[in-house]
């Protein structure tokens, strides 16, 4: 359950920070596919709701909410090799979209590609700094900086990412997203997004 509760978390964090993004045009037979796949999702309804991201996916292949949301199934499934291939696409797809930079960082990093992992990480700091410093997405400061510094974690700068957390604290003394971050080292998060329940 608790792993159940920090995949959610991590997603909702990210999902709250792409929605200031530019926003981009789909399909929206492909988007109310997505919608009926997540509702089964959430019902824990997987090959459901694989089927219905498979055909919002083959209706618009510019659309990589459904990619993400296959990531997130097939990491819940202990199919790591599948949600490797999902979350590669989404940063085909959405070569600007950090979270997904983030998730595919952590897949690579579970199945032993540490250097690629790296990279990833590396990359979705760099994507992370370009959307805080981008006045259109001045409402989403304060999510884009919780992900940076969740990514700094990810990358090994600990010390660094728990002071951005804490200056964030200071901002925003109530969020309760940043007292459960604070509570977590990288294995920590590594280990409540792979655990086998």
């Amino acid at each position: 359950m608790t792993r159940l509760i920090i995949l959610n978390l991590i997603w909702i964090l990210f999902a709250s920070c792409s929605g200031g993004d530019k926003k981009e045009v789909y399909n929206p037979k492909a988007i109310e596919l997505n919608d009926k796949a997540v509702a089964q999702m959430q019902k824990f309804n997987y090959d459901s709701a694989l089927i219905l991201f498979d055909k919002a996916i083959e209706i618009d292949k510019t659309y990589y909410l459904p990619h993400s949301s296959k990531t997130t199934i097939f990491i819940q499934k202990k199919e790591l090799d599948k949600a490797l291939v999902e979350s590669e696409k989404v940063i085909k797809i959405k070569p600007d979209f950090a979270e997904g930079w983030t998730i595919a960082g952590m897949i690579n990093d579970k199945l032993g590609n540490t250097q690629t992992a790296m990279e990833y990480y590396k990359k979705s700091v760099e994507l992370f700094d370009r959307k805080i410093a981008d006045p259109e997405l001045k409402t989403k400061v304060l999510s884009n900086k919780l992900n940076r510094a969740f990514s700094l974690i990810l990358l090994g700068q600990e010390s660094e990412a728990k002071e951005e957390m804490k200056k964030l604290k200071v901002e925003k003394p109530d969020d309760k997203t940043i007292d459960e971050l604070l509570k977590l080292s990288k294995q920590e998060y590594m280990n409540q997004m792979f655990k086998n329940e």
